[in-house]
């Protein structure tokens, strides 16, 4: 197999960090919903736990000379993260009500359940005013 050339690379850090972001997102919004408490208790070990090596980075240089900046740069990534994983944390929870009459059409013509809870959820988090 070839080495990957710098396109490459960059293609594969840049989807590796979406892949990642997608992920710790959703697992984000199930525990919170499963556990608040024990939800808010790990963000905040892990929001100290890069702190930390952030501020590691930053007095032992490990990165050169630019280590700060570059410390300051991955926390400002890692920050959007988290921030887009608490915006989805807090949505607010809407009672089921009674199903919507283009649900239920949608439904009955047959598409699948999951398609179906799809839209259910998008109708819940966008109600139409």
């Amino acid at each position: 197999m070839a080495k990957p050339g710098d396109d490459d690379e960059q293609a594969i850090d840049r989807l590796t960090l979406y892949m990642l972001k997608e992920t710790y997102c959703a697992a984000a919004g199930a525990l919170r919903r499963m556990n608040p408490s024990a939800a808010e208790a790990l963000f905040q070990a892990f929001e100290r736990q890069i702190a930390d090596a952030l501020q590691r980075m930053h007095a032992h240089r490990s990165e050169g000379p630019d280590s700060t900046a570059i410390a300051l740069a991955v926390g400002d990534r890692i920050a959007e993260i988290l921030d887009q994983a608490h915006r989805r944390q807090f949505e607010p929870a809407v009672a089921p009500g009674p199903e919507d009459r283009s649900l239920k059409a949608v439904r009955e013509a047959g598409i699948s359940s999951e398609a179906v809870e799809i839209l259910a959820d998008l109708q819940r988090r966008f109600p139409a005013s």
